[in-house]
């Protein structure tokens, strides 16, 4: 790895055609965050290895001489993102993970695991790359609540607005929670000083979700947060979790995942 020190914005690097859109994303997170952006790829063999740190190196130094400002570092990891994901935490002290929305399948091995969130990106239209217009989607669960730190983090270090868009729902005892919810974030955000403003929603708390991605034009949303699944049954991994099926729909909206089962690394300020 080459020389680095602070919390890091990882990009993950397969110099894929698609490897572009993730850094242009990267960039911007680590600008917005005040992040050192680390270049990151996976090696399977030596000779692999050799080759993507030519490339990582080459592409480092050339982001350095268009951003003199930001410091910015590359890190090989051996075998896969799974298996490094503790590592990425504890050494080298990672607080997100920037990826295509086309590494979903292998990624969502990785995210189970991971106290760090995961931003999934797909383009680079300007409109999402601002990340001024916030979605965040509140439903009746309690891991509903765990989005809340990062939608304050883009308040505070991007001066977003954040859009509460908060589930119907009929039956009382997860009509109680949902509006607990709602008024944790209100709250919260409030003591934050980072503005905010709710919209109703008219789907279940099972639909929330899908209908902020639906409401996102309408809002002029340029990112998703969202919490993963808290409990994953064997049928859940079969058929596909929610959260798949929802960074797949969003199409160019990024989306910014929360793992519920981890304790959430938190940003310095």
């Amino acid at each position: 790895m080459s020389n680095s020190s602070g919390q890091k914005i990882v990009v993950i690097c397969d110099f894929s055609e698609r490897m572009k859109e993730v850094i242009v994303h990267g960039v911007r997170m680590a600008g917005v965050l005040r992040k050192e952006l680390c270049l990151t790829a996976i090696w399977k063999d030596k000779v692999q290895k050799s080759q993507l740190q030519e490339k990582l190196i080459q592409t480092s130094n050339s982001l350095k001489g268009n951003l003199p400002d930001m410091e910015i570092s590359w890190l090989l990891l051996q075998k896969s993102l799974l298996d490094n994901m503790q590592k990425l935490v504890d050494d080298y002290e990672a607080v997100l993970v920037v990826l295509h929305q086309l590494d979903i399948n292998w990624a969502l091995k990785a995210f189970r695991e991971s106290s760090i969130a995961f931003l999934f990106i797909n383009g680079e239209i300007p409109r999402f790359l601002s990340y001024k217009n916030v979605l965040v989607p509140i439903d009746f669960r309690k891991a509903s609540k765990e989005t809340s730190l990062w939608a304050s983090y883009f308040g505070r270090f991007n001066k977003s607005q954040v859009q509460l868009i908060y589930a119907h729902e009929t039956e009382s005892d997860q009509a109680d929670k949902l509006v607990r919810n709602l008024n944790f974030f209100k709250k919260f955000l409030s003591s934050m000083n980072v503005r905010h403003q709710e919209v109703a929603g008219k789907t279940s708390s099972w639909g929330i979700c899908n209908e902020a991605i639906a409401k996102a034009d309408d809002l002029n949303g340029d990112v998703l947060i969202f919490s993963g699944s808290s409990a994953i049954s064997l049928i859940d991994l079969v058929i596909g979790l929610p959260e798949k099926k929802i960074i797949k729909k969003a199409g160019n909206l990024p989306v910014l995942m929360i793992n519920p089962r981890k304790d959430i690394c938190v940003l310095c300020d």
